[in-house]
């Protein structure tokens, strides 16, 4: 009698505790909250009561944006190679061997060093060597009277790619997080991909450019050695001989590039300094800037940056560490009068003219003009991207698929109404063939959707819509689990066993195979979850916690219920 109501009392608890944890998700607190963002009066006393949470919607049945990026891994290795080459521009400044020049051949990894003769050529050699063996390695077959030329090692090039598609992956779960999706999925998919779920995003344009916004922040010298009408004069021939529009793509770009070697300096680039509409926010023309390719200062050197606004137009302010803030001033100091280029993803933001040495490490980056809402946002969005860091390579985008809001409702209909048309068959049919046994096996069936319910509420897992097909095949599972222990009762009835005995012997020598049959599911559950991407995974959660909340229910509850109904109801036999 004690132990009966002990597992009584637990088992109050549980379906208790079930629904309460379940409330926000049946009485729409989501909702409730969303709304109480513009009006915090219109939402309801009782909703501090409850969990604030209920279920997580997934992607198909909440809305939102599903992508996948391929992280340009070629990218990270060039940039690795520009801070190799930076770098040991810095540490030679006092050395006898000290480059003329310094200049990373296009498109590739390899770094090439001029000297003023072979002495100073052999002396860098060694250094190089010494300093960097690990990292570089020399190109003999490239050496030549005056010149050096490394290349990464192939270890070093391995590295980086794993390091760049570790980085992106970071970067992005932390712009995300500072965008203010709920429940974002962001996991890697293959070598060099990226998959990310934004379930409910509002915005989806908004936050695929947050996402893929390189973010990279370069401070280069504008090369006045040839005049400006020259420049553009050489652009459009280009663009003429390769037949390429007026656009200003990172691909026409490098292309103008390319078509320009040995027609401008060695070492410099051209970039455009975009000009847009400002009602529209079309491109209407670029400006040509002839650059030094090499970066006198980067975004990583960046210690704040943060929205201001000046004569009622927002702009980002930016601050250096003390790092930057040093170079920055040498810099500076040492072009009073030169053109400084502020460029970001490959764009000229604009080209000041040094007036005077900067001693603070400050500057900006203004946006222009038009609606003041349109570049307050864009404000705001640039300063998170430069907080959070530049990504260490760009991304490209592979697969984008938006999921409207109406969309995820009509599946969330279509999977509940699936769910309860299985539900009343197997309800029916438990009934009319195993008599009271199989309406106690659907009391079970019911309490194991509800616990696995709240234990995705509980643990903040994701409902899919492969997730509710995971529930329905749980169903089938409780069911499964209960028909095989009522056919072992019927064969020990039939061999004369009396009810208790036969009870006993029923579920002793079913609960074996049913434990080995959940443990099995339970691991293909686990290795789905581990490689699989989103809707994979959904249904991997489901079929996991199913399992696990079919075991109480086929072995605990049911064998409970019995044993109360053999003991109060009817002692004489079981209605099986």
């Amino acid at each position: 009698m004690k132990s009966s109501r002990s597992r009584l009392y637990i088992t109050l608890a549980i379906l208790i505790g079930s629904c309460y944890v379940l409330v926000p998700t049946f009485f729409g607190f989501d909702a409730l909250y969303e709304k109480s963002e513009s009006a915090p009066s219109t939402l309801p006393s009782y909703v501090n009561y409850f969990p604030k949470k209920g279920i997580n919607l997934g992607l198909d049945l909440r809305g939102g944006i599903y992508l996948e990026m391929e992280v340009v891994q070629d990218e990270a290795i060039k940039n690795r190679s520009d801070l190799l080459t930076s770098e040991i521009e810095r540490n030679t400044q006092s050395e006898g061997f000290k480059p003329v020049t310094a200049i990373r051949a296009a498109n590739a990894s390899e770094i090439t060093f001029t000297f003023k003769d072979a002495a100073a050529r052999d002396a860098f050699g060694k250094y190089l060597s010494s300093n960097y063996g690990q990292t570089l390695v020399e190109r003999r077959d490239r050496r030549t009277d005056t010149s050096v030329t490394a290349d990464l090692n192939d270890s070093t090039k391995n590295y980086v790619k794993e390091q760049a598609v570790k980085q992106a992956l970071e970067t992005v779960r932390n712009r995300i997080d500072r965008y203010g999706v709920a429940e974002p999925t962001i996991i890697r998919a293959g070598t060099n991909r990226i998959a990310i779920e934004l379930p409910g995003a509002k915005d989806p344009e908004r936050a695929i450019n947050l996402i893929k916004r390189s973010g990279k922040l370069e401070f280069k010298m504008v090369d006045e050695s040839v005049p400006t009408n020259v420049v553009a004069q050489k652009v459009q021939e280009a663009r003429q001989s390769l037949g390429l529009d007026e656009k200003f793509t990172e691909d026409q770009v490098t292309k103008i590039n390319a078509a320009l070697a040995g027609k401008i300096p060695e070492g410099d680039e051209i970039l455009f300094e975009v000009q847009y509409d400002p009602v529209t926010k079309k491109v209407v023309g670029g400006v040509p800037y002839l650059l030094k390719a090499k970066s006198e200062l980067t975004g990583d050197m960046l210690r704040a940056a943060q929205v201001n606004i000046s004569d009622n137009e927002p702009y980002v302010s930016l601050s250096f560490n003390s790092l930057g803030t040093k170079l920055f001033a040498d810099l500076t100091k040492a072009n009073i009068g030169k053109r400084l280029a502020i460029v970001l993803d490959g764009n000229v933001s604009k080209a000041p003219v040094i007036q005077s040495e900067i001693p603070s490490g400050e500057a900006q980056i203004t946006l222009g003009f038009g609606d003041y809402q349109n570049i307050l946002q864009e404000a705001e969005d640039l300063s998170l991207v430069l907080r959070e860091g530049a990504l260490p390579a760009s991304l490209k985008e592979l697969t984008k698929n938006i999921i409207g809001p109406t969309l995820g409702q009509d599946s969330i209909n279509r999977g509940v109404r699936s769910s309860l048309a299985a539900a009343v068959l197997i309800i029916i049919f438990m009934i009319a063939y195993y008599h009271l046994s199989g309406l106690l096996a659907d009391f079970a069936l019911v309490v194991n959707i509800l616990l696995t319910l709240a234990a995705l509420a509980i643990f903040g897992a994701t409902l899919t819509l492969p997730g509710i097909t995971g529930i329905v095949l749980t169903i089938g599972m409780a069911v499964d689990s209960n028909i095989l222990i009522f056919e072992r009762i019927r064969e020990e009835l039939r061999a004369g066993k009396s009810p208790r005995n036969a009870l006993d012997a029923g579920y002793s020598n079913a609960t074996r195979a049913i434990i080995d049959s959940h443990v099995t599911t339970i691991l293909s559950g686990i290795v789905l979850y581990q490689f699989g991407t989103g809707p994979i995974r959904g249904f991997a959660v489901t079929l996991i916690v199913g399992a696990v909340t079919n075991l109480f229910t086929a072995i605990y509850l049911t064998r409970w219920m019995q044993d109360y109904v053999l003991q109060k109801v009817n002692r004489e036999r079981i209605s099986v």
